[in-house]
């Protein structure tokens, strides 16, 4: 855990630093050695791999803040996303992630230290900090769930894509999906193609959250915020998460019972 936040702060402040006369930024000759000894391996022994780890906290949204979290109990307005990080503490083909609903005057003294394990699987499995700045946007359902119909009259509006311009939209990348962390929305399946998310109870899911591993890439440059455009620092990986081959996470949830299991599609 400590080797990935130094390899983080190291970087930062390399490539941070303001270009000196014939010197580029970058890491120094020192600054390299350490990231050299970075090295993934065995980093501590005496702990036995059935010792408990403490799960990673992801992501803490209140309802106050954000008006599309749904879900969770009625009395509950405080959502708590903790996550295993280690691939073998799951079931087998997807990650253990928790989600905690719990009523905000409930927690009267919260810890000033969070729990952290001493080592983890992988890097993208620790969080960078981050304060939210939550902006609602409209969403439109993935194209491949769309009526036939109405997929080619969308299909008939863009044009043939190899004639698109460069700043003409398209639905799938600018106008439907928005990439990187939100609430709600739809989910995008360009992955695996729809698959139906339903309940144990039978009841088709909605997603509760999604966690990304970016905010944006070439592909969704409209959804870049306007502030962000100019220079891109910080904003398209501000948590460092990496999840799947650089994709999402969607969370789903049943609308209907908050005590049904949640169910993950990695996209």
């Amino acid at each position: 855990m400590e080797d990935v936040r130094l390899r983080r702060r190291i970087l930062d402040e390399a490539w941070g630093r303001a270009p000196e006369a014939g010197v580029s930024p970058g890491p120094t000759d020192a600054e390299r050695e350490v990231l050299a000894s970075l090295k993934r391996g065995r980093h501590a022994p005496w702990l036995a791999n059935t010792a408990p780890v403490p799960l990673m906290a992801v992501a803490q949204l209140y309802r106050r803040d954000v008006p599309d979290l749904v879900g969770g109990p009625a009395d509950c307005d405080l959502l708590q996303v903790f996550w295993c990080p280690f691939d073998a503490h799951g079931t087998g083909y997807e990650l253990s992630l928790h989600l905690r609903w719990r009523r905000s005057t409930d927690v009267r003294d919260p810890l000033a230290d969070q729990p952290e394990p001493v080592v983890v699987g992988s890097a993208g499995y620790v969080p960078d900090p981050c304060v939210l700045n939550p902006e609602q946007v409209l969403e439109h359902q993935y194209i491949g769930l769309l009526p036939e119909r109405l997929r080619g009259r969308i299909e008939k509006w863009e044009g043939p894509e190899d004639e698109r311009g460069a700043d003409e939209p398209g639905y799938q990348s600018d106008l439907s999906i928005a990439p990187g962390w939100k609430v709600g929305g739809f989910a995008s399946w360009h992955v695996t193609d729809p698959v139906p998310m339903d309940c144990v109870c039978g009841q088709p899911m909605e997603p509760l959250i999604t966690i990304a591993s970016s905010e944006c890439d070439s592909f969704s440059q409209s959804w870049i915020p306007v502030e962000d455009r100019a220079t891109m620092e910080g904003a398209t990986e501000p948590t460092s998460v990496a999840v799947g081959r650089d994709g999402a996470l969607y969370v789903f949830v049943c609308p209907k019972d908050p005590g049904h299991p949640h169910r993950l599609s990695v996209q």
